[in-house]
């Protein structure tokens, strides 16, 4: 049976990535800072579809990003994902962002880490705080959690040395003890693409999950007041 040809889409962060991929195989890729996502997004798909030369309809499998990371941006993500699912009637797989971070380390282009080496995936949640999955040889070792710079320095220590990825490691950098191995500037971003590996192996093992049902990955409560000055509406994220 031939691989599935699949959209992958993430809005965890400020920047919206969508890919299109044969099973594993890479056919077109496209991202975009934003504002917000909803400025975007279906644009976004739109070019990347072209790119690859296929139309949505021709789709078989969705993926999405489910955090955790920007609360409205992955609302937005997520409704965007559940509306194509229902308009084509294909399944969906999510998948923590996280992963793709991780598996950014390993695919295409790959950073040499020995076999077991052990990977801090990091998003900067705002406000002092990062989300953090920790992953061995592309698996993730468990849910993933929120805690601030000190606790992920302390989480970082040695004897066991970690790697770090995701733009919470980058900006919190400075306050990381000197063991810590932070990977160069060009990895830290999400790119949906990393998705496909992790996808696929939830399709073999017809673990798929229901659109209807399908929610993003917040973690931590979701803040309902209102920013009320212009530091609050940069924390409170696209």
């Amino acid at each position: 049976m031939s691989e599935p040809l699949l959209l992958a889409l993430d809005t965890a962060t400020r920047r919206a990535s969508v890919a299109v991929c044969r099973g594993t195989r890479l056919l077109a890729q496209g991202s975009r800072e934003v504002t917000t996502h909803s400025e975007g997004l279906l644009a976004l798909i739109d070019e990347t579809l072209r790119q690859a030369g296929v139309t949505v309809h021709q789709l078989e499998l969705f993926v999405c990003g489910s955090g955790p990371g920007s609360f409205t941006g992955l609302r937005i993500g997520m409704a965007t994902v559940k509306g194509l699912c229902l308009a084509t009637s294909r399944p969906l797989v999510t998948l923590s962002s996280l992963w793709a971070l991780a598996l950014a380390l390993t695919d295409g282009p790959a950073v040499e880490l020995p076999p077991g080496q052990l990977v801090a995936a990091v998003i900067d949640a705002r406000r002092d705080e990062i989300y953090v999955g920790l992953f061995r040889d592309g698996v993730l070792l468990g849910p993933p959690t929120v805690c601030g710079p000190t606790e992920l320095a302390r989480l970082v220590q040695p004897p066991e040395p970690v790697v770090l990825v995701g733009d919470g490691a980058r900006a919190y950098r400075e306050r990381l003890p000197p063991s810590a191995v932070v990977v160069p500037d060009d990895r830290h971003r999400i790119d949906a693409r990393h998705f496909a590996r992790p996808a696929m192996q939830r399709v073999a093992a017809g673990a798929l999950d229901d659109p209807a049902a399908a929610v993003p990955l917040y973690i931590r409560p979701t803040d309902a007041r209102l920013p009320s000055t212009p530091q609050d509406r940069r924390d409170a994220g696209p």
